[in-house]
């Protein structure tokens, strides 16, 4: 369980009642995975649904996504588009880890199955890449892997996983022998050059007909934020069985980009496009996808829920890069047309004590932003429509403030917690109407990270008062201290100091202002105190993740 803090004073005049507020960002025990996943069965292009809903729309062989976050006991559900396949897979084994789930095998031989192995997000030597391989061959016999020349993993039978092996960078010849044919399968050369301490997942998918010692055969190297490294195949004058075949592996020879698309145009359902064909269905306002596979040259439609395509957009991306798109404006808009921003994406910071935050103005009826952390003055002139360049932030509890260009008066305040994303990268988008009308959304600023996570910032008191005035408030009745640990599991420690005997209430409220749990009420002498919370109810029940303010008084 994972918890951030902001601390804020609210002293009122009449000096009666000194109030602190804690924003606790907890997400629950239940939220214990995050999973990439493979579609490399020749199966077709399948729909993915989570606990009945759909998450992945038309999945096409050899697609992946990047890493997503799964609560542990959730149903996963594999149907093909003609429905004669409908799969359910639970994850109630997955550990709090990342993991890989590879779907493989055919509905006709009942060797169709979703293949689980642990990822690596880094690799432990950063001089090496650390390659993981999954034989997802239909009809294969166990298959050896060569580097080079050397043989650095065996036997490896269909729907199982190598353990991790090194790699040395540079220019790699890879080679694959099936020991049942007795001779090389596949062959590619793949560039590691710069990839020391990253991790990737090798999988090698397809059929193999050994009595007609036929095989049609696709390849794909992915490291875990979702995109892939080139492969360059070695022409074996190998036979397929028929033309579809050859065409279905031509296609995954191409070149590709991965891209986060996220909705911040006033629709409140939409469907997603590419090249034509319907690839995301009924995508919510504010919703973000994860990272996903796109042509570096391709075409982004986007319609209403079941109705038409309203506008198209061509892209020419860079191979192997990756991208945040972000859907914007409103149709008619002559100032403000509906449009899809592009920008580039990164899915880590620097180290760990930093998050690479970047910023997007997309409030249609707002002027150029100046926006402050703390007091401070962090992107300024910030125009609608622009993104600025990724900032390397020191993690911590922030509070934003947003005014218009050249003025310190703030148009809206946020609390940005940010204490346990250290390591990580997201990007901030200011969406909604600065002056709504009835039926418009108010304004706010949304957090999504690459796997597509998605945080509402909460409202929050001005910091640039206080910067401006130089002056901190301090309580002459008693001292808060940071909660610890931060992130916790399964409890955390709420430490303070009592200046003088005092009568004392400590309550935790949800994002409603409704009691979640009274932890203290009584008379308290002076010195230093600490309570803890083990995120739990008035009925001794566990909370769900969310927002949770905890007050002293």
């Amino acid at each position: 369980m994972s918890v951030m803090s902001v601390l804020i004073n609210n002293n009122k005049e009449n000096k009666m009642k000194k109030l602190i507020l804690s924003i606790i960002w907890m997400v629950s025990l239940s939220v214990a995975s995050q999973v990439q996943v493979f579609h490399s069965s020749p199966i077709g292009d399948v729909n993915v649904y989570i606990n009945g809903k759909v998450a992945i729309k038309n999945f096409k062989f050899q697609e992946n996504t990047g890493l997503v976050p799964l609560e542990r006991g959730s149903l996963i559900t594999i149907q093909t588009l003609n429905q004669d396949l409908t799969f359910d897979y639970q994850t109630d084994h997955l550990e709090d880890k990342n993991h890989i789930l590879s779907a493989i095998g055919q509905h006709e031989d009942r060797t169709f199955h979703l293949s689980h192995s642990e990822m690596r997000i880094q690799n432990e030597f950063k001089e090496y890449f650390g390659m993981k391989f999954l034989n997802g061959v239909v009809g294969s016999g166990p298959l050896d892997l060569y580097v080079d020349g050397n043989l650095v993993v065996e036997n490896i039978n269909f729907g199982e996983y190598s353990s991790y092996f090194q790699l040395t960078q540079g220019i790699k010849e890879l080679k694959v022998i099936d020991q049942n044919l007795g001779r090389q399968v596949a062959s590619y050369n793949i560039n590691l050059n710069g990839k020391g301490g990253e991790t990737g997942l090798f999988t090698i998918a397809g059929k193999i007909n050994v009595e007609m010692d036929q095989f049609s055969l696709s390849s794909k190297l992915v490291k875990p934020s979702g995109s892939s490294i080139n492969i360059t195949n070695i022409d074996l004058d190998s036979s397929f069985n028929n033309e579809d075949d050859q065409n279905e592996y031509d296609s995954f020879s191409r070149e590709t980009a991965q891209v986060q698309i996220v909705h911040n145009s006033p629709y409140p359902l939409v469907d997603i496009y590419v090249d034509g064909a319907l690839a995301l269905e009924d995508v919510a306002y504010r919703a973000s996808t994860g990272l996903v596979d796109l042509p570096v040259n391709t075409e982004v439609g986007i319609a209403p829920a079941d109705g038409d395509i309203i506008a198209t957009f061509p892209f020419e991306l860079a191979e192997n890069g990756t991208y945040v798109v972000v859907a914007s404006g409103i149709v008619g808009d002559d100032a403000h047309p509906f449009n899809l921003l592009a920008s580039t994406l990164e899915v880590a910071a620097t180290d760990n004590d930093h998050f690479a935050l970047k910023v997007m103005h997309g409030v249609t009826d707002a002027p150029a932003v100046d926006i402050y952390a703390d007091g401070n003055l962090l992107v300024e002139n910030l125009a609608y429509g622009d993104f600025q360049g990724y900032l390397q932030v020191p993690v911590g509890d922030y509070t934003l403030d947003i005014t218009g260009h050249g003025s310190t008066d703030p148009v809206a305040s946020f609390s940005a917690p940010l204490s346990s994303f250290g390591g990580g990268s997201g990007v901030v988008y200011a969406s909604g109407f600065l002056a709504p009308a009835e039926t418009d959304s108010a304004f706010a600023l949304v957090l999504t990270t690459p796997n597509g996570d998605i945080v509402t910032l909460p409202a929050s008191e001005t910091a640039l008062s206080v910067n401006n005035d130089n002056f901190v408030s301090t309580p002459k009745d008693y001292i808060i201290h940071q909660n610890y640990p931060n992130p916790f599991n399964p409890t955390t420690s709420i430490q303070y100091e009592l200046l003088s005997d005092s009568k004392l209430n400590i309550t935790i409220y949800d994002m409603l202002g409704n009691v979640v749990d009274e932890l203290y009420d009584g008379f308290q002498t002076s010195g230093n105190k600490s309570i803890k919370w083990d995120a739990r109810n008035t009925s001794g029940e566990l909370v769900s993740a969310g927002m949770y303010f905890y007050k002293i008084q």
